[in-house]
């Protein structure tokens, strides 16, 4: 039987037309970064069809898509290949594919390579392909060096080429490409939860209009313990974070020093009026550990000393003492001293 080459000119919402050369071999159709042949639309499945590809025939099988694939207005049945001929017309989700199936002319064969790695001919193949001189030209003919995988990453990366590239096409995400949802201008959440009667143009944009409110918040309240973190939360919320001890955090604390202190509080609260707990939270404000002594023989009943290893001109003086009578024991006094 004479070998076969096939494509696929898609047509997509807003004039998005492109023309994909089916390699040999199986190629994923869906919504999903990853695919074969990626469709960026919330009425395709992430992973919605697979395309089998021989020398001399080419096969369409649904993969459980929510809103099915259509072959000349038929609905496939689910995991059931359907054999694709020149001519046959496909539906998936807003995109109508011609298929287009040719003999690759024999003078072609003649000159293959006989050893050839099937890997690499579905990969190269295609690009090294010309225009066929008998079929009738595109109006923007198609260069020949381009393969598959560039047509199917020129449908997933912006900025839109001139000449069709969908505004809904999708943004990258941490370097992955895909849609963000509730930032595109079609709906990627709200619109599954309607019949599919409703899954139209219209209503997927008129739906992103509230997932561009709703999805923001709802994404802080599912990250919500990320701001109880002290390492994670913003700056701006460490006051709040503060308030829970009955800290004020003043302009001399580093946002380093706020977070250490705030990461060990249920620790040093647990042990509040404590040599151990005092030392930790002068240790943090200056970065030196004190000596802390009340055992000495000179000092007065219930007094200490604190020695602060920083020259005096170097440390606020006035702020140290406010952190010791806040974590000192009530009932005791100190004396302060620096050296260095």
């Amino acid at each position: 039987m004479a070998k076969m080459e096939f494509s696929l000119k898609i047509e997509g919402p807003e004039g998005f037309t492109v023309d994909f050369p089916i390699p040999t071999g199986t190629t994923q159709i869906g919504r999903q970064a990853g695919n074969g042949l990626v469709l960026a639309h919330t009425q395709v499945s992430r992973n919605h069809a697979r395309i089998d590809a021989a020398a001399d025939s080419c096969s369409i099988t649904d993969l459980g898509s929510s809103n099915g694939t259509h072959v000349n207005g038929e609905k496939l049945e689910p995991n059931s290949p359907a054999r694709l001929k020149d001519g046959d017309r496909v539906k998936i989700g807003p995109f109508q594919i011609e298929v287009a199936g040719k003999p690759v002319p024999e003078e072609t064969l003649e000159h293959e390579a006989p050893a050839a790695d099937p890997s690499i001919v579905s990969e190269i193949a295609p690009a090294e392909e010309g225009p066929d001189p008998a079929e009738k030209p595109e109006p923007e003919p198609e260069k020949p060096s381009e393969k598959p995988e560039a047509a199917a990453r020129d449908m997933q990366a912006p900025p839109p080429p001139s000449g069709g590239l969908p505004p809904t096409a999708p943004v990258s995400v941490n370097g992955h490409p895909g849609h963000v949802p509730g930032l595109t201008r079609h709906s990627s959440v709200l619109l599954d939860f309607l019949p599919g009667i409703y899954h139209t143009d219209f209503m997927s944009r008129f739906l992103a209009i509230f997932e561009a409110t709703l999805l923001p918040l709802e994404w802080t309240i599912d990250s919500f313990d990320q701001f109880l973190d002290p390492e994670a939360a913003p700056a701006g919320f460490l006051p709040w974070l503060a308030s829970w001890y009955g800290l004020v955090f003043d302009s001399t604390w580093t946002e380093a020093q706020r977070r250490q202190l705030l990461a060990e509080a249920h620790e040093i609260f647990a042990r509040r009026g404590t040599r151990r707990a005092l030392s930790r939270v002068l240790e943090i404000y200056t970065g030196t550990e004190p000596e802390i002594d009340d055992d000495a023989r000179d000092l007065d009943a219930f007094t200490f000393s604190v020695v602060i290893p920083r020259r005096k001109r170097d440390v606020r003086s006035d702020l140290i003492e406010a952190l010791i009578d806040a974590h000192k024991p009530a009932h005791t006094t100190y004396k302060l001293r620096f050296k260095g």
